[in-house]
C-alpha cells in the first residue's frame, strides 16, 4: 500500500493549546480517528509534534491520496492546520529498489 508523509502547520492562535475552540474540535474529531481510520482504510505508522514550533508530522500507509484528505479533514486536522500530503518510500525499501542493500 502507498506510503504518505503528512506535514502540517498551524500558528500559535490556532494551536488547540491556545484556542479553546479549536481543542473542542481537535478533541471531537481525534475521539473518531480510529473509526475514520477503517473508513479510509488508513494505517498511522508515526505520528510525531515539534510542540513549540506548531508542526505535526505524519506518516500513514492508505490507498490513496485522496483517502488521506478525507481522513485529515474529518478528524478536523484540517481545519486549523496547512496540510503538505506527498506520497514517499520508506527509507529501506527504497534502498532495496535502487541496490543499495
Amino acid at each position: 500500500m502507498p506510503v504518505y508523509a503528512v506535514n502540517m502547520t498551524h500558528p500559535a492562535a490556532s494551536c488547540p493549546i491556545f484556542n479553546d475552540e479549536v481543542k473542542k474540535r481537535y478533541r471531537e474529531g481525534v475521539a473518531r480517528r480510529e473509526e475514520l481510520a477503517k473508513k479510509y482504510k488508513i494505517r498511522v505508522l508515526t505520528a510525531c509534534v515539534a510542540v513549540l514550533e506548531h508542526v505535526i508530522f505524519y506518516v500513514v500507509e492508505a490507498p490513496s491520496q485522496s483517502a488521506v484528505e478525507g481522513y485529515f479533514t474529518e478528524i478536523g486536522f484540517a481545519f486549523y492546520n496547512n496540510v503538505a500530503i506527498r506520497e514517499v518510500q520508506l527509507l529501506e525499501e527504497a534502498w532495496k529498489v535502487y541496490g543499495i542493500t
